[in-house]
């Protein structure tokens, strides 16, 4: 058998199965990726790889049928065509068995090179006998064998593909910005001294119309690294502080806090994006905090740091979020303009029945007053855990006790009234 290029084994494959289609035949297609060919061509070079992929070819020729095709598809990438099978089963047993050939090293000259094979496998029972979805079907399977970090992966049919689902949300997500199909609900957080509103923290919504409310992780997910991101950010900013516009015009002093991403932190128009959301809506930057993961906060650390002594000279309160649960040094977090920490409801939740919680908790607040920190505890969902925050200083708290995000006219509601079934049991001192 002679190992074809693409154009070559695309003929042959179509032409094979039109010759061996109807009747109870079996029919398999694999798709296998050497992935860690792709680190070896700036080391190799691009002739000892291809080189590397004509060998590899010749030894699995070696253990195919005579019936079956082979042929080098991709820079990375050999397909196979096992014709006539005795069952649909048979496609996962060939596909161990080129597993086991592609595992050990392959040596060449001096050098021993692990392969790091993905194979994707498919029938044609699952995939019908056109080769276009044969190939797509088996590369689909590969491509989900690395994303779950496995060796082989048969192809099952499912009513979406997860990455054409991707494409399309991210696409729906670019519309849903222009067409105010997106919007803010507020979680209030309430100071623990006063027990008035202090600040309300405005948290994305997506209610897609065919797929109903989308998680707000996975829409940051959708949009990181795109240029939606910056589009979502202002969208996020400016919406927000045209709504605390809204409620201080009733005559509440409330802030609010808008979350920044990483991604955020590196746009180089994010401080112009902010001082034009200043000019346009008049709120005072001292009422709006700007919330930051430590994972945000430290990754390209020198730029993020010039950025938010920047956003601080503006004006603007900054806290860092889900405090304790990253991995920011301590001299590190000198350096940092920060007012506020946020302790992580994971810490929170079991404040009162685990010991080691609250001794956690006590450091953090006693830490961060040391360095004259403002202290919210996130995720406070009952009376017991309010009581004992209090009694170890905490300054603020956000959580269900107080109440879930709410829209703003719940929010405005809610600060004018003081509304016990927002408050329920917390007394005002």
């Amino acid at each position: 058998m002679t190992i074809l290029d693409y154009p070559g084994f695309l003929q042959a494959a179509a032409t094979k199965l039109a010759r061996f289609s109807g009747g109870n035949q079996h029919h398999a297609f694999l798709l296998v990726n050497l992935e860690r060919l792709a680190e070896l061509d700036g080391v190799l070079g691009f002739a000892r790889v291809d080189e590397i992929m004509q060998k590899v070819s010749q030894q699995l020729q070696q253990s195919l049928n005579i019936e079956d095709l082979l042929g080098i598809t991709g820079r990375y990438q050999i397909c196979c065509l096992l014709i006539d099978l005795l069952s649909d089963a048979h496609a996962v047993l060939a596909a161990h068995k080129i597993l086991r050939i592609l595992t050990p090293p392959f040596v060449i000259g001096r050098q021993n090179i692990l392969l790091a094979p993905r194979i994707g496998v498919t029938s044609s029972a699952e995939s019908g006998y056109t080769l276009e979805q044969l190939m797509s079907h088996a590369s689909m399977a590969a491509r989900q064998a690395r994303l779950d970090n496995e060796a082989i992966r048969q192809y099952v049919a499912t009513k979406e593909d997860p990455l054409l689902q991707h494409i399309d949300l991210w696409s729906d997500l670019g519309n849903a910005i222009e067409t105010r199909e997106l919007h803010l609900c507020y979680q209030p957080q309430v100071h623990l001294v006063s027990g008035k509103i202090e600040s309300a923290e405005a948290l994305l919504r997506w209610n897609h119309p065919e797929r109903g409310l989308i998680p707000t992780d996975k829409l940051i997910q959708l949009a990181e690294g795109t240029e939606l991101m910056s589009r979502l950010t202002s969208w996020v900013f400016n919406t927000a502080l045209r709504e605390c516009a809204e409620y201080r015009r009733v005559g509440l002093d409330t802030g609010v806090s808008v979350n920044f991403s990483a991604h955020d932190l590196r746009d180089p128009e994010l401080l112009d994006l902010v001082l034009q959301g200043l000019q346009l809506w008049h709120v005072p930057p001292n009422k709006v905090t700007i919330e930051l993961t430590e994972t945000a906060v430290m990754e390209n650390y020198a730029t993020t740091l010039e950025t938010l002594q920047k956003l601080k000279e503006m004006g603007f309160r900054l806290a860092m979020d889900d405090f304790g649960t990253g991995y920011s040094s301590m001299a590190r977090m000198l350096d940092l303009p920060l007012d506020e920490v946020k302790i992580d409801m994971v810490f929170v939740k079991h404040l009162t029945i685990r010991n080691t919680h609250e001794r956690i908790v006590d450091s953090m607040i006693n830490l961060a007053h040391r360095l004259n920190l403002s202290v919210v505890a996130e995720g406070v969902e009952d009376y017991p855990t309010y009581e004992r925050l209090r009694a170890l200083g905490c300054d603020i708290i956000q959580g269900y006790l107080i109440g879930k995000a709410m829209p703003l006219p719940e929010l405005i509601e809610a600060v004018l009234h003081q509304s016990p079934n927002v408050f329920k049991a917390i007394p005002s001192q």
